[in-house]
């Protein structure tokens, strides 16, 4: 059954937005001795949360936040301030327009915000942003988050049934932004151990208690046996995602190609302050059994490292020339190395791109990105040449989209009219050739 963190994240998904009030210098000082209260009545490590509660009171006293008014803004300024103490990615303020529910109510979220949910999932096909079949008999799933088990275990399953019958497999985590429920890496990872293998523990302050994960002993369908893995990483690999590649990596299950991910280690939920803001508190703190440490602040490091664009088509590589070395039989390596051929040719090609952005001379941090940095803003750092910002980045020849991000917010690229949705986002798009 769904749990009260998942009620705040419903609400938070599928509510409308709604007018109201500016905040008040008042109203802020009360929002934030309240946020500060839940945290450190919460926060995995509390000498830490204390720490970061002085930091927060100290910037208070100095009126750091006395100007804001909105909402958005105010999350936005704790959510920055309480991780320049505790370096926890996972430690967010958020802001809703409308009411949330009191975390005391033990009837759950209603059929309809239920639905509502579900509907959201279903958009993003659980997750599921590809499945296929690539050059050399390469499977390839592109996984985009890992949703709750009772909403995503048919799709998970799917997804893997449809490459069971491949030579290697990649899995595309560059986009994923970790998991909604404990049991669903879990799971998952059932589909790629012949028997249950420790893949994890879980430590929580709240009860004090340590909980093991395993991987499953039995999942529908055919398991993919001791076939190769490849697992792709970005900058945007974020929390359970990182740990399917923490703990592959350490099983030696898998090798794993792209960048350093972002190091979020701490798991938890999100708690409701007040009616119109709460706070993803992690209460806990992940142990993997191998290293009885794990990734948090530091990310996970590939064992091929190299830009997140260009990690698929290094391991599509990899993979064929791994199964080239190994085919026992003529016909088996000259439809490899037509493989590999083919692959080499179909390689992408870059070219140097610079962006401007005219203005904003009193911004202090910004940054461009887009489809060509996995939109990881801090890779691509902007710099102050007279009276523009000037970053130069390689992108693949062809449709790049992208957007700049100023002081911590989005904003479109004001001198190319040239716009393009996503579905949930608007960015500017700009051809490279």
């Amino acid at each position: 059954m769904l749990n009260n963190f998942f009620r705040l994240l419903i609400v938070l998904c599928c509510a409308g937005g709604t007018a109201h009030a500016q905040l008040t210098k008042e109203t802020v000082r009360q929002h934030i001795r309240e946020l500060l209260q839940t945290v450190t009545d919460n926060y995995v490590y509390p000498a830490i949360a204390k720490k970061a509660k002085q930091y927060v009171l100290t910037l208070q006293e100095k009126g750091a936040y006395d100007t804001i008014q909105k909402g958005e803004r105010l999350a936005a300024a704790l959510t920055r301030d309480l991780q320049a103490i505790t370096h926890d990615l996972h430690l967010r303020v958020f802001y809703s327009p409308t009411v949330l529910p009191k975390q005391e109510n033990s009837n759950g979220p209603s059929p309809e915000e239920i639905e509502g949910f579900k509907q959201m999932l279903k958009g993003a096909n659980y997750g599921i942003k590809e499945k296929s079949v690539l050059e050399g008999n390469i499977g390839y799933l592109n996984i985009t988050m890992f949703a709750p088990l009772d909403f995503c275990a048919d799709s998970l399953t799917a997804a893997v049934q449809a490459v069971i019958n491949t030579d290697a497999l990649i899995i595309d985590l560059r986009e994923c932004g970790g998991s909604m429920d404990p049991d669903a890496i879990p799971f998952f990872s059932g589909y790629f151990f012949d028997r249950p293998t420790h893949l994890n523990d879980l430590y929580f302050r709240n009860t004090g208690d340590t909980t093991q994960y395993w991987s499953y002993g039995w999942v529908p369908g055919k398991k993919y046996g001791n076939k190769p893995i490849y697992i792709l990483t970005s900058g945007r690999t974020f929390s359970g995602a990182e740990e399917i590649a923490y703990d592959y990596k350490n099983l030696k299950r898998a090798i794993l190609v792209g960048e350093q991910t972002k190091g979020g280690a701490n798991p938890g939920g999100d708690m409701r302050v007040n009616d119109h803001f709460g706070v993803f508190v992690p209460n806990g703190c992940a142990i993997n059994p191998i290293t009885k440490t794990n990734w948090e602040g530091v990310g996970v490091t590939p064992d091929t490292v190299i830009s997140a664009m260009k990690a698929l088509h290094k391991a599509q590589l990899m993979a064929v020339q791994h199964l080239w070395q190994q085919a026992n039989t003529p016909e088996k390596k000259k439809s490899l190395q037509e493989a590999l051929t083919a692959i080499q040719k179909a390689a992408p090609v870059y070219k140097q791109v610079q962006f401007t952005l005219k203005g904003f001379e009193k911004a202090k941090e910004v940054f461009v990105a887009g489809s060509f940095n996995g939109w990881t803003p801090e890779q691509t750092p902007m710099l102050r040449k007279g009276k523009e910002w000037v970053a130069v980045a390689e992108a693949p020849v062809g449709k790049l989209a992208y957007k700049f991000f100023v002081d911590g917010e989005w904003i479109l690229d004001p001198a190319h009219t040239q716009t393009e949705s996503d579905g949930r986002y608007t960015n500017s798009v700009k051809q490279v050739q």
